[in-house]
């Protein structure tokens, strides 16, 4: 049989635009089997069995940490048929809250299958040697470093210097924009791709750029992948879009048609950009297919440019990040090695020490002892995700859903805690206590609120107060509970834009973790309420409207209408005849039918 190919890629746009490439007629991979396995894609059966048909599977390392995770309970097999698995930009392996999943992914797949070729890539990794022969530890097998200086569009690095003095900060961004602006000007016949560090800046960059009528657009997290995706295939194609503003959503590994490329600042606020950030960022100057070579500027503040210049020339180890050390706890350690207790691969310290000596993190000699052990499995055990009987580990409820669901088992703990209490003081019909049930959890807790964001949650922060009390709950946790609440309502916040596209994206795995969580063992017998929820949190309806949500083609606009209409429930829709349903959603006749033939459908199984 031939052989699995496995890409790792570390974001999901990548993967998209990994498949747009290799299905391409003209692409040598055409007549391959192309799948792609990413967060928001369900791991049903068929999916499963997709995969078991696929010759090349595009994944991100969390979601092949996870398959590795429940390769046993899922039945599947194209993890052992699986012949390479490339780690592309594999210097993430550095970068806190991303490293640690491709670490244990290596660890897992080489496991699994002992026989799989690894190969990483990276154009930013000093300590190549230490990682091979971590690498080589691994798989019991020589490892290759192959290294090259060859870039196929040779690449200028240039240091701009801004004035900052002893300007206020607003001062110094203006600065930093006209430079930028100066740049793009020089350079009048290049397309060009600027990064900045925040949006603000991004926003202040566009409006700059207008002035000088130059045709820029604004690439960010707002936006939805489609419309990232469309914005990326409009500047490859229309000679007129010269420049594309973007925060980091371009920085890794994406192609795009840039000759020159300009990063605004060094810094993002108060706090230095990562070396790693600036030079992927460097890095999409000047690509194949589209330019011959490629120019850089780094724009560095005037009063620092020794200091700055010195640093970013530095280069920086790839270090693990496995015992990344979150508020005392060592919070990732926790999240992996609950997965192990759970599969049955840890059951003591003694386990628990075997399987940390194939890690990255004990290749290179970081700390790690009885007493680390103990904090992690102490701290398991308060959350009530590990139990100790003797000297052996097992998972609880909550330890084993965190493990099926690749969440963390702190999170899975506040979930249950949380729901509990909303269904104990029957708050089940309260949208703020649900949107706080929801976001007040371990992984929300420190962000970061500025203060925009404040200003623009201060009303559902009164009504948070008002249940609970003041100081009850941080900030960060408020605002992720805003934007849940702004789901459930159908409000559309620019603000939080961004951070309700990706509570989006998560929300069915997080209402499958409470289904779970449900059905294993806090038997609330609330399986309608949570499939309510992930209904209303979807489409942006009270739960007036989630039945008619369940129709195909109808929506919150839609639902809307009907609902006005005196059309309040499936049995309401099934009686109206086309001409009238037609009128009221402002559909095609034949469009309809098809609906009302589906919806009928669908009630006739109700009564099944």
């Amino acid at each position: 049989n031939q052989l699995k190919l496995i890409w790792i890629t570390p974001i999901k746009a990548l993967a998209k635009e990994k498949e747009i490439d290799w299905t391409d007629p003209a692409h040598h991979f055409k007549d391959l089997k192309i799948s792609i396995c990413t967060g928001d894609y369900r791991f049903t059966p068929q999916r499963v069995k997709e995969l078991d048909n696929s010759d090349v599977i595009v994944m991100t390392p969390e979601m092949l940490a996870s398959r590795c995770r429940n390769a046993t309970s899922e039945r599947s097999n194209f993890l052992k048929e699986i012949g390479t698995i490339v780690f592309d930009e594999s210097h993430l392996l550095t970068v806190p809250s991303r490293g640690d999943h491709i670490e244990i992914a290596l660890m897992k797949m080489t496991e699994i299958n002992p026989n799989v070729r690894v190969v990483l890539l990276s154009a930013t990794m000093p300590n190549v040697d230490e990682i091979c022969h971590w690498v080589s530890k691994l798989t019991n097998r020589d490892t290759y470093f192959l290294e090259s200086t060859y870039r196929p569009c040779p690449l200028g690095i240039h240091y701009e210097k801004y004035y900052d003095g002893d300007k206020k900060y607003e001062d110094k961004e203006r600065e930093k924009i006209a430079t930028a602006v100066g740049v793009v000007n020089y350079y009048s016949d290049d397309k060009f791709l600027v990064f900045v560090h925040t949006k603000r800046t991004g926003q202040a960059l566009i409006e700059a750029l207008k002035h000088y009528k130059i045709h820029s657009e604004f690439h960010n997290a707002d936006q939805g992948l489609e419309k990232r995706l469309t914005l990326e295939k409009k500047f490859k194609t229309d000679p007129e879009f010269r420049v594309m503003v973007s925060t980091s959503t371009l920085a890794w590994g994406c192609n795009l048609p840039a000759r020159r490329v300009v990063i605004v600042g060094v810094d993002r606020g108060m706090t230095p950009v990562e070396n790693y950030d600036i030079w992927q960022m460097v890095g999409r100057a000047g690509r194949p297919a589209f330019d011959p070579r490629g120019d850089a500027y780094i724009l560095v503040p005037e009063s620092r440019e020794k200091e700055v210049v010195a640093k970013l020339k530095k280069k920086t180890p790839i270090m693990s990040q496995l015992l990344e050390d979150v508020g005392g706890h060592h919070k990732t350690l926790a999240f992996h090695i609950v997965s192990e207790i759970h599969h049955g691969h840890v059951k003591t310290r003694v386990g628990f020490h075997k399987w940390f000596r194939r890690s990255l993190a004990h290749h290179q000699n970081h700390s790690f002892n009885d007493e680390t052990i103990d904090k992690v499995i102490d701290l398991l055990v308060k959350y009530r995700a590990v139990e100790v009987s003797g000297e052996e580990y097992k998972v609880t409820s909550v330890g084993t859903v965190a493990s099926m669901f690749y969440f963390s088992p702190f999170d899975v703990a506040d979930l249950r805690t949380n729901f509990k209490n909303l269904f104990d003081k029957g708050l089940k019909n309260d949208d703020v206590a649900l949107a706080l049930a929801l976001g007040n959890i371990d992984s929300h807790r420190f962000g970061i609120v500025n203060k925009h964001e404040k200003s623009e949650m201060a009303l559902f922060q009164r009504k948070v107060e008002l249940a609970v009390g003041k100081g009850a709950v941080t900030d960060s946790c408020i605002k992720v509970a805003c934007g849940y609440y702004n789901m459930l309502n159908g409000i559309e916040n620019a603000t939080f834009s961004a951070l309700q596209s990706g509570l989006r994206n998560d929300c069915e795995r997080t209402l499958e973790v409470l289904g779970a969580l449900d059905g294993m063992a806090a038997k609330w017998n609330e399986s309608d309420y949570f499939k309510t929820a992930k209904m209303r949190l979807n489409y942006g309806v009270g739960s007036h409207l989630v039945e008619l949500c369940q129709i195909p083609n109808i929506g919150r606009v839609r639902a809307e209408k009907l609902y006005k209409a005196k059309v309040k429930n499936l049995e309401d829709f099934t009686k109206l005849d086309e001409g009238t349903l037609s009128v009221i959603m402002n559909m095609s006749k034949e469009k309809t039918a098809e609906t009302l033939a589906e919806a009928r459908t669908i009630r006739l199984r109700s009564f099944m």
